[in-house]
């Protein structure tokens, strides 16, 4: 009996004994948005269990998405450090965005306050408002972990358990989980701090409905202090072009839980103001206008592109975002694949689902053609895309040209493969290949693409992307019944196509 006794107490502490030593692996975090004062919000929190002697703290500097340093540390200040007594550890600050922390493994707690990084989208701030937070005392925070939480340099992946206070009739919308610990209190976790960071949470009274695409929750987030019930309206028009993305995934979207938070701003100045970043699992969208009558259509065309985000980067991409440096990244020299081909999907989608016709897809294929001779076309997009920072000037020809190569590179594959493969399958295989937790060396993707596909594709890339030689378009469009004339930007269909010209388009656009 002793014995079972023994046994029995033993099956009851041990559990106990293993979450204690788990949590002491975490980042444990506390965000008090109760008791602001001077529009900041306190922040502490307890590192994890360590043996070093300092640490270099850091606050990010940029965040994927964004090419230009946005230096979230300007915010924080009167970083303290205590030992388990309550004796200050003496800190460094840096540079603008890390500081050092002294005799790292006696520290029991981190506290400092940050200030919100705007207050109105009218306000003229440094970078994109979406990235940063607004902190707004009893009646709206929209917050990205970027500015307000930070990581060791010297313990990078460790997980995040956060712990909220809040007002009692908020609401976290995220496409993480948060947990009520109690009324004021909300609790959530995260792998590590890029999972985190990838994940902002917008805290309000909610207005807020869900979606069902498949098998996929959508949650659709609004926020204005004067309308309360304007979520259903978006969630009612987005709905439509969800399901059709579904369908031309191939009947499943590839995440369980997608997040749309909506930050409206009523302006009684003429004009409108828009700024969104998408992020794996959810978009934020800041809006500033007069009224909301553009927002449903707004909302449509962002949808659009940012659902098809579940795709790239978050199922395909290379080390450098995996890896992501939020002190001194290093671009990735693929932004065709992450921003052209999910824009190409944009304008591909709807053709192929029958959601528009054809003289509108002709259109915006005239509108990509003509915003690409904005930007100098003679440089190469895989180098363009390893100096964005730096050549921001440039930059939105991802948007522009990227589309484009998409479509030459769906009619190429669809002409090599009879019309059995385009890149709505390319892009399906990449993702069996790599997937979510595993990335792609930034210098072998186009060979293991060739590998997938043909030994011209190897050569696609070589002259288009990595190259810097003119777009074929008029070469391509001619091979699936259209035509273009280089003179005007006009875009036409052959008033009588063959019998291969009308077989690809019909494997291209089903039309």
């Amino acid at each position: 009996m002793g014995n079972l006794l023994k046994i029995f107490f033993l099956l009851i502490l041990f559990p106990i004994v293993i979450i204690a030593q788990s949590s002491k692996k975490n980042y444990e975090y506390n965000i008090d948005l109760l008791h602001m004062k001077n529009d900041e919000v306190m922040v502490s929190f307890t590192p994890p269990k360590n043996n070093l002697e300092k640490g270099k703290f850091i606050i990010p500097k940029l965040v994927p998405g964004f090419y230009q340093a946005m230096n979230f540390g300007q915010s924080v200040s009167d970083v303290i450090a205590t030992d388990k007594n309550g004796k200050k550890i003496r800190t460094e600050r840096l540079d603008k965005n890390s500081w050092m922390v002294n005799d790292l493994k006696h520290v029991k707690k981190i506290s400092y306050l940050v200030t919100d990084g705007w207050d109105s989208l009218q306000q003229n701030t440094d970078g994109a408002k979406s990235a940063g937070s607004t902190f707004k005392k009893d009646s709206v925070f929209v917050i990205n972990y970027n500015s307000l939480v930070g990581y060791f340099e010297e313990m990078k992946d460790a997980p995040y358990e956060i712990s909220i206070n809040k007002n009692k009739d908020f609401y976290a919308s995220s496409a993480l989980d948060y947990k009520k610990k109690n009324d004021s209190t909300d609790i959530v976790w995260a792998k590590d701090y890029r999972k985190l960071v990838d994940s902002p949470v917008l805290y309000c009274v909610p207005d807020t409905t869900w979606l069902k695409i498949g098998t996929t929750e959508v949650l659709v987030s609004f926020y204005n202090n004067k309308e309360r019930h304007y979520s259903q309206k978006i969630a009612d028009h987005i709905k439509t072009i969800l399901e059709n993305q579904k369908a031309y995934l191939g009947g499943k979207l590839p995440v369980d839980k997608y997040a749309f938070l909506i930050y409206f701003e009523t302006s009684k100045e003429r004009g409108s103001i828009a700024d969104g970043l998408e992020h794996s699992r959810s978009t934020v969208c800041l809006y500033r206008s007069g009224n909301m009558n553009f927002l449903p259509d707004a909302l449509n065309r962002v949808a659009a592109h940012e659902f098809f985000h579940i795709i790239t980067p978050l199922h395909i991409h290379s080390g450098e975002i995996q890896h992501y440096d939020f002190l001194n990244p290093t671009m990735s020299e693929h932004l065709w694949l992450y921003e052209g081909m999910t824009e190409y999907a944009t304008i591909h989608m709807p053709i192929k689902q029958k959601m528009i016709s054809l003289a509108d897809f002709e259109k915006k294929l005239e509108e990509k053609i003509q915003g690409m001779k904005e930007f100098d076309n003679t440089l190469s997009f895989t180098e363009l895309s390893k100096n964005a920072m730096e050549r921001q000037d440039q930059y939105m020809n991802f948007y522009q040209k990227g589309p484009l190569l998409g479509l030459c590179l769906d009619i190429k594959l669809r002409e090599l493969s009879g019309g059995k493969m385009g890149t709505q399958d390319l892009m399906q295989r990449l993702m069996k290949k790599y997937g979510e937790d595993k990335y792609f060396n930034d210098n072998d993707l186009f060979d293991e693409i060739t590998k997938m596909t043909y030994p011209e594709i190897r050569t696609f890339f070589k002259d288009f992307i990595e190259g810097t030689k003119p777009i074929p378009l008029k070469e391509y469009l001619a091979k699936v019944g259209f035509t273009y004339d280089e003179t005007t930007g006009k875009i036409g269909t052959l008033v009588n196509p063959d019998s291969k010209q009308i077989a690809l388009r019909k494997a291209w656009i089903d039309q």
